[in-house]
């Protein structure tokens, strides 16, 4: 975990443990407009904060429920 500015940021195999899903997973909801648009660093690596987790509970969260009332 780095911090800049005050604020968590992390990498994309850290998001992917911390949140227990696959980094192309979190590519791809980032591709399909699921979660904020991750900014770069110089070196082009996705660097996640705080509410870019949350996005991605919040989705995680949307998609149990959906299961659940299915059946």
């Amino acid at each position: 975990m780095a911090t800049t500015d005050r604020r968590n940021t992390y990498r994309a195999g850290e998001v992917s443990k911390m949140l227990e899903m696959s980094k192309k997973t979190l590519y791809a909801l980032e591709a399909q407009g699921l979660i904020p648009q991750v900014p770069r660093d110089w070196r082009g690596w996705r660097v996640y904060d705080d509410s870019h987790l949350e996005a991605v509970r919040k989705y995680q969260a949307s998609k149990y429920e959906r299961r659940t009332e299915q059946g």
